[in-house]
């Protein structure tokens, strides 16, 4: 074996030659216990013998396959522990092209590289009191990176002072040998070699597709080790109970392995005001994870200045509530019998004073007033701004964690896709026959699922009628009450308790809906997993949408006088009025939808993604007699299939709060917030504590949501402007000021904004059982906010075609503008910093140097050996493993030419750098 390699390996080295055989945990060298990768757990009490005993053999020609491959494994009370020797990931990580650290070949960042603010914080980040000052904490390795090659590991920087791999690439290697190890018959050494690199799984391989047949319950990687102890004289092991003698919680103050480097600087809300680790994350968990908490880290810091704008607007409304015309009209009881206003309801509303809405007017300013318009602008510039710097974020993690050239292999097929489908056809990419779905088969179960979402999005629409429907009997109900203060805050009430039946409903119809997604999807069968997300991600978002935001459209846009009517003639469902706006406008009832549904449903989230995991958790670790008799992690919750999905799916629809309809709620950026503060260190002690540990992913990129994000923004834009143009008082305000105003001033707005109709002329239906039942006089005409002609038959005024043509205006010069913003900053704005792409040029500059020093000194050693094979009776031949050849270091062969070979094969990857998944 090459000196060179024994420089950093000599300690995991040696474990290959003991008894055990383990694989590279270094941190239990001393203790000569090595680490579990992976644990495989099963039942053999199905009830049915036969199928007991067929699962059984099925296991056995499995687990005897796996040992053929370099693995070894430790048989428990129905599970199996899975370990990874050292030869075998070094073989793995040369196949699956996994990049690696070269040795002594830092690429530090230049000053030149980073602009002034840049270089100004580097020099004082030592003051923030945001980052996380503990050396434990892990940093990206800055040296130069290439795909690994077994023949040359002496090249290689080991990740870190105990392991050559970190934890995500081990869980990647060996989730790769579990997927393509065959369970139908004995494999040869042959079978091994011709199946090592394949990227498409046959039926008869892996154990997703055991796990599917119900031969094994699950599998996953375990945590690296136990939990810090809360109570220093309180003795817990991961979640559950162990002896003073077994292995003891560390102290805060002596955390020994990355679980616990996480749970003090990360998976605590103690935490909640630091930066995240996103490189010790991305080493334990994978990039897929760590791009989640990196998206969501940079959302939330973004949300700070949205927060702060909008917590302005909400203070610019207080201060000029006392001093607003429109407000003293309303407020000015010398108003009353001016103000008399028509029933607001069928029969059981009476005539009424606008007067006596002198405190809900107040509170609808908060919300509809001069700073609504700035604030929709900024925002829709605002989610610009997130999504350019996110985009240039995302390529520099990418570029950091070696995934930005990430190329996808050819994907492998699903379990369920291998065992469903009959027809088989040769793929054009590995020339093997692979089970295939016709395409007419495709496409009628394609239109089919279509049908199902269609008539899922009708039901919400059902449901939004209902709510309709509701809200107009709770009102009329309200009204007809003997007591005043309940007629003053009908509206209110009734808007509450609309909003939260309807949060109800829409978790309910959620739930609903994921089983069907769930089923539909199943039922399209997609080949491959990443195709199975995609069409379970648009079913779902598609149906979030709808469920979450359709009563905030119809609140915001169809309960204005255009599409209800006026008191000369309502618009009817089965003779039913609908409701209507107040006179103090719409966006009051918008404000208080929004609110309900956004907060209501963060609270819901928390409790059911994080409250409740906890309390199963805690729940098992006091139910269960026989702790030791259960593998390692096994009684913590097993991670939800679409967990990920979920976290972004939160998000994203909170992000569409934030967004289309922050013109009514400009604290909606407040409250996602403090939410997001919340939900960052909930997630985390989700993935540390209180679920078992997911297997690595590698992805570039947060995905199809950039798009989904992309998409809302600029729906947004359009929302806004509709929102502010026609649910908001600004246009008839505007119009009003510079138009009708006798003195250039908002005197008389409220006035002139009623229109006057005779009482002989009201709808006959609207005509209340009590007149007297508000006031104690009557008046031969009523009034409501509209522009029509004071007589019959009382059509549109001048200003209300005024007014339609300005808001018209409005929604196109908002758009176009906001839009020409959005567009001229995303030119601007480069999607790759400047810097980074130095930085890919410098990073493969260093990395051919340093495979040229290593070439020619490889090409020595290869020569030195060779004249001592010749010369010698002893060789170092490589070694073998339950009849799997593996080689390590650079003792892979003695023979020059092979060296040579290998070593231009690493050249080349310089220049052609690939990762697969």
């Amino acid at each position: 074996m090459n000196k060179k390699a024994d420089t950093y390996n000599h300690s995991e080295l040696s474990l290959l030659t003991n008894e055990h055989g383990s694989g590279n945990d270094i941190s239990q060298v001393k203790d000569k216990i090595p680490k579990i990768d992976f644990i495989l757990v099963y039942t053999d009490d199905t009830g049915n013998q036969e199928i007991d005993k067929g699962n059984q053999d099925i296991r056995d020609i499995y687990e005897t396959n796996l040992k053929r491959r370099g693995l070894k494994l430790e048989p428990g009370a129905y599970y199996v522990n899975v370990y990874a020797q050292l030869p075998v990931l070094f073989q793995k990580a040369e196949d699956m092209n996994i990049p690696m650290p070269l040795k002594d070949n830092k690429s530090p960042d230049k000053p030149s590289d980073k602009n002034f603010f840049e270089n100004l914080y580097e020099k004082y980040k030592h003051r923030d009191p945001f980052v996380v000052k503990n050396p434990n904490v892990k940093q990206q390795n800055l040296n130069a990176t290439t795909t690994f090659t077994n023949a040359n590991a002496a090249a290689f920087e080991p990740k870190n002072d105990k392991y050559f791999f970190d934890n995500a690439e081990r869980s990647r290697m060996v989730r790769r040998i579990l997927q393509l190890t065959s369970f139908t018959r004995d494999e040869t050494p042959e079978d091994i070699e011709e199946h090592e690199d394949d990227t498409a799984l046959e039926d008869g391989h892996g154990i997703e597709q055991l796990c599917h047949m119900g031969v094994y319950e699950s599998y996953y990687p375990i945590h690296d080790g136990p939990l810090i102890s809360r109570d220093n004289h309180k003795v817990l092991r991961d979640n559950h109970k162990v002896s003073h003698d077994d292995d003891m919680i560390s102290r805060d103050d002596n955390v020994d392995n990355d679980r616990q480097i996480l749970q003090k600087n990360w998976a605590s809300f103690s935490m909640i005001f630091k930066y995240q680790p996103l490189d010790a994350i991305r080493d334990y968990f994978g990039v897929r994870v760590s791009f989640y908490f990196a998206w969501l880290g940079v959302y939330t810091a973004f949300l700070v200045p949205a927060a702060v704008v909008g917590f302005l607007c909400f203070l610019y409304a207080l201060a000029t509530m006392m001093s607003s015309e429109p407000l003293k009209e309303i407020c000015d009881e010398s108003n009353e019998r001016l103000f008399y206003m028509c029933p607001q309801c069928d029969r059981h509303c009476s005539f009424y004073s606008l007067v006596s809405n002198c405190h809900y007017s107040r509170f609808a300013h908060l919300f509809d007033n001069g700073a609504t318009v700035f604030f929709s602008v900024f925002m829709s510039i605002w989610a610009t701004l997130f999504l350019e710097y996110w985009k240039r974020t995302e390529a520099t993690l990418a570029f950091k964690w070696n995934v930005y050239d990430l190329l996808k292999e050819y994907e492998p097929l699903r379990p369920a896709f291998v065992c469903k489908v009959n027809n088989t056809k040769k793929n054009p990419v590995t020339e093997k026959l692979e089970p295939y779905l016709p395409r007419v088969t495709r496409v009628k179960r394609s239109l089919g699922a279509l049908g199902v979402v269609c008539l899922m999005v009708l039901v919400v629409i059902g449901t939004v009628i209902g709510i309709v429907v509701y809200r107009a009997s709770v009102l009329a109900a309200l009204y007809a009450q003997s007591s005043h203060n309940v007629r003053e805050n009908a509206k209110i009430m009734t808007s509450f308790t609309a909003a939260v039946i309807n949060l109800i409903f829409i978790q309910i119809l959620t739930c609903v809906y994921f089983k069907v997604a769930v089923l539909l999807t199943n039922w399209e069968n997609p080949r491959t997993v990443t195709e199975y997300h995609n069409s379970f991600t648009l079913k779902m978002y598609v149906f979030e949408f709808v469920n979450t935001y359709s009563t905030l459209f119809y609140v915001a846009f169809f309960q204005t006088s255009l599409i209800n009517g006026t008191p000369v003639k309502y618009n009817r469902i089965k003779g039913r009025r609908i409701e209507e706006c107040h006179p103090a406008g719409c966006l009051i009832d918008v404000c208080i939808q929004l609110s309900v549904i956004m907060i209501g449903k963060q609270i819901w989230g928390l409790v059911i993604e994080f409250v409740y995991p906890c309390l199963c958790n805690w729940w098992k670790s006091t139910e269960s007699p026989n702790h030791s008799a259960l593998p390692k992690d096994y009684s913590l919750q097993e991670e939800p299939e679409f967990r990920i999905f979920y976290e972004y799916l939160d998000m994203v629809i909170q992000f569409g709060f934030v967004t289309m309809f922050v013109a009514s709620f400009p604290l909606a950026p407040l409250f996602a917030l403090v939410n997001n503060f919340v939900e960052i260190r909930a997630d985390a002690i989700n993935f540390v504590v209180n679920y078992r540990r997911r297997v690595a992913e590698q992805v570039k990129n947060i995905g199809i949501w950039f798009k989904i994000l992309e998409i809302v923004t600029k729906i947004s834009v359009v929302v806004n402007s509709f929102v502010i143009a026609f649910t908001t008082d600004f246009i008839p305000r505007w119009v009003y000021y510079y138009g009708y105003s006798p003195d250039g001033s908002m005197k008389g707005y409220v006035n002139n904004s009623l229109t006057y109709i005779n009482i002989s002329d009201l709808d006959q239906d609207t005509m209340p059982d009590d007149p007297y039942k508000n006031l104690n006089y009557t008046m031969p005409y009523c009034r409501f906010k509209g522009y029509l002609e004071p007589n019959k038959p009382y059509d549109v005024s001048k200003q209300f075609l005024y007014v339609m043509l300005c808001r018209l205006i409005f929604v196109i010069v908002f758009q176009y503008f906001v839009f020409l913003v959005k567009d001229t900053i995303a030119w601007l704005v480069p999607d790759i910093p400047s810097a980074l792409q130095a930085k890919i040029a410098r990073k493969m500059h260093v990395a051919r140097m340093c495979f040229r020093k290593s070439a020619v000194e490889a090409t020595q050693e290869s020569t030195r050996e060779s004249t001592l094979h010749k010369h010698s009776s002893r060789s170092s031949g490589p070694t073998h493993f339950d009849g799997k050849r593996f080689h390590i270091g650079k003792g892979k062969s003695s023979e020059q030419h092979n060296a040579k070979k290998s070593i231009s094969n690493m050249f080349t990857s310089v220049f052609h750098h690939q990762s697969y998944v």
